[in-house]
């Protein structure tokens, strides 16, 4: 038997999901219902512990908060260049480095953000997708899986037998290797696809595209990206597929979820909590009234975020503090942007997103694309950068482009800003 098939004989042999991922994934997944409104009990606990224990939060008071208007009052709003600035001050007493991973992340400023999370943090992650999931009738399926993973030209795909996983390379843009990935899920009929919408509405593309039995399929399942409406109507109008898109970010703060795939996002109030907040840091709670999403952890004890700035904005179809609160779909700053390939095919930026030992070797980063086929990589490299490094950014690149692609990193002092003074992450003609 070969590893692969020996792989998926074991995905159906393995324990539940329930006795892998331990007692608080369970939990989670039992008494997660998604009708509860805002969780303020488990945001002032938080809060309350945070003042007392991380040095950015202190405050002289002497009283816990017990109103959303205190919270509001105490805690201001602040985006990722005050992480950056006051990183060891956003440290809390209660860190423990063996409890915590180190992760980074990209985003619009082009620099990256380093920050830390619970090394747990994986079992509350997977409870709640698998309970959100359900509602398509998902039950500890096998999925097939297409993000940003990168296998060798001689791979078709590879197999996570604990996550119950079949995953296939999200940077092959071309038909045959979308048919050899239809004749895998068709073999095992997989019932659930995963991955960004991207990489899932290309892969689909070529299955309408062909008029591919997909009567298998029960369910979709996008993150990552930002649903974009031709996606929508090719998922949902035109090939009738169920489709659950979730909105999250790498500080793992907020969740929300279109359940349905009609761009509305219900707001998961037990994840964490999401406010929407003006240009003046107002909060908004009225609906129809475009704002800035921003989170605050409800269970990051050692490097608390509360009223993290996501960059990402939104109104409210729907305002509640006892009901679960509905978002009028989601606007990114940079996840809906293309990279264009020479063939038309494109990548955005999530799919290009830095390894975290890649990230540690450079202070800036900005894309310039003027043709389609070539991409610059403008980077402010520190001085762990040497021409090693340099290499292992050109392969990571060239890996994550087609292969007739033109790659050019460039060494530069500052990132480009536009005439307002605004940067962007990637700067297209096309």
């Amino acid at each position: 038997m070969s590893n692969k098939k020996m792989a998926i004989f074991l995905m159906s042999i393995l324990p539940s999901f329930k006795f892998i991922f331990g007692s608080k994934y369970k939990t989670i997944l039992i008494k997660e219902s998604f009708k509860e409104g805002i969780n303020t009990s488990q945001l002032f606990k938080v809060t309350n512990q945070v003042v007392k224990t991380t040095p950015y939060y202190s405050t002289p008071q002497s009283h816990n908060i017990n109103s959303l208007s205190e919270f509001e009052s105490l805690i201001k709003p602040f985006d990722k260049e005050i992480l950056q600035n006051k990183f060891n001050k956003l440290i809390s007493k209660a860190f423990s480095k063996t409890s915590y991973d180190s992760m980074t992340t990209g985003g619009t400023s082009g620099a990256p953000t380093r920050f830390f999370v619970p090394k747990n943090r994986f079992r509350k992650e997977f409870a709640f997708y698998h309970k959100i999931w359900s509602t398509l009738g998902y039950n500890e399926h096998i999925r097939g899986v297409i993000r940003n993973e990168k296998l060798s030209e001689n791979e078709i795909y590879k197999v996570n037998p604990i996550t119950k996983e079949i995953i296939f390379d999200g940077f092959r843009n071309h038909e045959t290797y979308y048919h050899k990935i239809y004749l895998i899920l068709q073999k095992f009929n997989i019932k659930f696809l995963q991955g960004y919408p991207s990489s899932i509405s290309n892969f689909l593309i070529y299955v309408n595209e062909k008029n591919l039995d997909t009567s298998f399929f029960k369910g979709v399942f996008l993150s990552s990206e930002i649903f974009l409406d031709h996606q929508r109507s090719l998922l949902i109008e035109t090939m009738k597929l169920p489709v659950i898109s979730v909105y999250g970010h790498s500080e793992k703060l907020i969740m929300a979820v279109d359940f349905k795939g009609n761009n509305e996002y219900q707001v998961i109030e037990n994840y964490g909590y999401l406010e929407l907040v003006d240009d003046n840091d107002n909060v908004i709670k009225e609906e129809g009234v475009l704002g800035e999403i921003v989170g605050s952890t409800f269970d990051n004890y050692g490097m608390p975020l509360l009223r993290f700035k996501t960059g990402d904005y939104s109104s409210y179809l729907k305002y509640s503090e006892s009901e679960p609160r509905i978002l009028n779909g989601i606007q990114g700053r940079w996840q809906e942007m293309k990279i264009y390939n020479k063939d038309g095919s494109f990548v955005t930026p999530t799919a290009l997103n830095l390894h975290d030992e890649l990230n540690r070797y450079i202070n800036g980063l900005q894309y310039v694309q003027n043709e389609k086929g070539k991409l610059e990589v403008h980077i402010i490299p520190n001085d762990l950068f040497n021409e090693k490094i340099e290499s292992t950014f050109f392969k990571h690149y060239q890996d994550r482009m087609a292969t007739n692609s033109v790659i050019e990193i460039h060494k530069v002092k500052r990132l480009q800003k536009r005439k307002n003074g605004k940067f962007i992450l990637l700067e297209s003609k096309l």
